[in-house]
């Protein structure tokens, strides 16, 4: 299938960047006249909106299941003159959506014509404005450009965010054509699939949020979350990719059936996907003990139950008799990685676990790879309705569980036991921690678990404790002399990273700082507590 690049390529020659974000610049670099007067001309402002999804987290280091020393998993981050640029950079794609909008409302072309690009640019307004909004609460929202007069607005309140960026989503999924009904040069742009996908995710993430923080109506939001997840399944436009888990994310297999959403690259355009070497042969994201233990053994029973669980005698014997998607997720010590069996090389993963899944092994024998970088796949919407229905009711079906997490454990390559109601409670467990784990070991390594435990408000337990990695095996490293060249427990599992060096204080880190620069430029701003 023929594919399209979504690239922002009319750049500095459209638009510009203003000193203030929330300006309006006094000399618009676009004019009317001589823009907004054809439809590739609308097209051409809807793929610039492409370009800022980069701020979404496509790794899981903030998070205690993958290690990557940074600030904000250790809690040592503090308020920054510019957060990186997270801010200034979801209000630019804002405005230049809500650019979009109000000229296709003055534009001589039809509705029928400018509609899709108007439904695009909505859903994009929907998307900035969430990652803005998870990050530092109350936000302002903006359904304008804004002339000088407006340039210090006061924060909304989260619930109003939401609500408008649940109208955008409708919007967008009423307007936007399904996945089939693209044509073979769209193939990349937003769904309706798509935006009810998301709909599902950010509704799930806020109705939880509300949930376990104490606050807002959580049942309404998880409402829409099922609804949302329930019609994607429904309109039956997507499925799981039939194979070895890790497979879905190679460069063979883009746009395979479980795909809904990426990020695109191409060797012409773009530059190399972080899915390559960065992540395959540099390990930039360690995996932990904490992910390796979730994974089940292939009875269905969590390592402590069950007596298939073979232990830490080898650097192998604990990925025996697991969950495959363990294997998926962790190269297993002693399979062929990069010409030879793998002893994870400690001096690149401290944790030795080394990353499988989301990378391409092509980085193995190709030095630039250019492999998708997936958004958003069919799983996560199977697991968002699971989560929702349970969260609802404090139950879930044996025929909801068969329509959600059952289709994802009988995949071919994962072939796990069902999960059902009688499974769980003839053996101790939990069923919510069964559809967090499910979650946990599905999406590992995707950019989901930071998100998941601030919703869960768990943060404060996982992320203060000390970051755990492999049982150390003196056979494989006899040049390592523990306590000197690298720190073990009383158990002889590695510590990557003291607990002495991390923290978490609730509810303080619940939230991000807003930026310094956004606080001296409008006095109408107050920083979030306890910053």
């Amino acid at each position: 299938m023929k594919r399209i690049y979504i690239l922002f390529v009319i750049g500095g020659l459209l638009f510009t960047a203003c000193e203030g974000i929330l300006e309006k610049s006094p000399l618009d670099d676009i004019s009317a006249e001589t823009f907004w007067i054809s439809e590739n001309d609308f097209k051409l402002a809807a793929n610039d909106l492409y370009a800022g999804i980069g701020l979404s987290t496509i790794e899981d280091v903030q998070s205690i299941d993958y290690f990557a020393r940074n600030s904000v998993s250790n809690g040592t981050f503090q308020a920054s003159n510019t957060d990186g640029g997270f801010w200034s950079s979801a209000y630019t794609r804002i405005r230049r959506a809500n650019d979009l909008i109000e000229n296709a409302a003055t534009s001589v072309l039809s509705e029928s014509v400018t509609n899709r690009y108007v439904a695009e640019a909505r859903f994009f307004r929907g998307f900035y404005h969430a990652l803005l909004m998870k990050r530092y609460g109350d936000i302002p929202y903006t359904d304008k450009t804004l002339d000088f007069s407006d340039v210090t607005p006061e924060r909304d309140d989260r619930s109003l965010v939401v609500e408008a960026i649940i109208a955008d989503f409708n919007f967008a999924a009423d307007q936007l054509p399904r996945k089939s009904e693209l044509m073979s040069n769209e193939v990349g742009r937003i769904t309706r699939g798509v935006v009810l996908g998301y709909l599902s995710r950010i509704a799930l993430y806020e109705g939880t949020r509300a949930k376990y923080h104490g606050y807002g109506d959580a049942n309404s939001l998880l409402t829409i979350a099922r609804d949302a997840a329930k019609e994607v399944i429904d309109e039956g436009e997507y499925s799981l990719f039939q194979g070895p888990l890790e497979e879905v994310f190679y460069f063979e297999n883009q746009d395979n059936s479980e795909v809904m959403f990426s990020i695109r690259y191409d060797e012409e355009q773009t530059g190399v996907s972080p899915r390559g070497r960065g992540h395959v042969i540099d390990a930039s994201q360690e995996p932990t003990k904490y992910l390796a233990d979730a994974f089940l053994c292939s009875d269905g029973l969590p390592i402590e139950k069950s007596s298939l669980f073979m232990g830490y005698e080898s650097l192998a014997s604990e990925f025996e008799n697991r969950d495959p998607r363990m294997k998926a997720t962790i190269w297993e010590p002693g399979t062929m990685f990069d010409g030879q069996p793998l002893v994870p090389d400690l001096t690149r993963t401290a944790t030795g676990y080394w990353p499988k899944k989301p990378g391409d092994p092509l980085a193995q024998t190709v030095t630039f790879v250019y492999t998708d970088v997936i958004l958003m796949r069919y799983a996560e919407i199977l697991l968002n309705y699971a989560e929702a229905v349970y969260e609802l009711s404090g139950s879930i079906s044996d025929a909801e569980l068969d329509n959600s997490i059952n289709i994802l454990r009988n995949r071919s390559g994962v072939d796990m036991p069902p999960l059902s109601n009688q499974f769980v409670t003839a053996n101790g467990l939990e069923m919510l921690e069964e559809l967090r784990r499910e979650r946990r070991v599905e999406l590992a390594g995707e950019g989901f678990r930071y998100d998941d435990i601030m919703r869960w408000k768990t943060a404060e337990i996982d992320l203060p404790m000390g970051v755990l990695g492999a049982v150390f095996q003196q056979d494989n490293y006899p040049d390592l002399d523990p306590g000197s060249d690298i720190n073990l427990d009383e158990n002889g599992v590695i510590i990557a990273e003291s607990s002495e060096a991390r923290s978490f204080e609730a509810p303080r880190q619940y939230l991000f700082p807003l930026p310094l620069r956004e606080l001296e430029l409008n006095p109408n701003f107050s920083q979030n507590t306890d910053w």
